[in-house]
């Protein structure tokens, strides 16, 4: 529960952070930020449980098999028994909007956050990443849905725009502009046991 409202905060800072940068005065009519999000969830059941080499057998939705082995710092593995079921869900966002070009580029900056179950509570755990970038938009292909930058660090680069919603954000740029991306990923895992048994 604390690590969803951590999550959501961060999303919801995000979110604030770009309609500020979007509101600015060098910006006064820039459109709101490009937000795009996706959630991935899978379920997963426990088929076997090797507490010797500490291997956990999985079988997905479809009948696939996977081995994993739970590391020395996974706690509570011996609260896992064959039928209980592993949920994952993965998360991630990306923004972006135009950022200020009275300023240098702004360094990236990031953040990271976790959280493990307690002592004695069926094995779970949750963490996140969100980064932050500013570059300067040097030229734009709009028929091949390219667009080449700098970064803060002098560095150019050109990057496929695959996104619908990216490709109309950046069929609105221009050659120097300056465009913030925020990035934020996050996964949690959490076993329920079988309550068959």
């Amino acid at each position: 529960m604390l690590f969803r409202q951590s999550l959501l905060a961060a999303v919801g800072a995000l979110v604030i952070g770009l309609s500020a940068v979007a509101a600015m005065p060098a910006h006064a009519a820039a459109p709101m930020p490009t937000i795009v999000a996706e959630t991935t969830k899978a379920v997963a059941v426990v088929e076997s449980v090797d507490p010797t080499t500490r291997q956990i057998l999985l079988s997905g939705p479809n009948g696939g098999l996977l081995t994993l082995i739970a590391g020395p710092n996974m706690q509570n593995f011996d609260q896992i028994k064959s039928g209980d079921r592993l949920y994952l869900t993965y998360r991630k966002a990306i923004a972006v909007a135009l950022a200020p070009t009275d300023k240098p580029l702004a360094q990236p900056t990031g953040m990271t956050g976790a959280r493990l179950a307690a002592r004695g509570q069926m094995p779970a755990g949750a963490g996140f990443v969100a980064v932050s970038v500013e570059v300067q938009i040097d030229a734009i292909d709009r028929r091949a849905h390219t667009v080449t930058f700098t970064n803060a660090a002098g560095e150019k680069r050109t990057m496929a725009v695959r996104d619908p919603a990216f490709q109309h954000f950046a069929g609105k740029l221009k050659a120097g502009d300056r465009v913030r991306l925020e990035y934020l990923q996050s996964v949690s895992i959490k076993l329920k046991p079988d309550t068959g048994n």
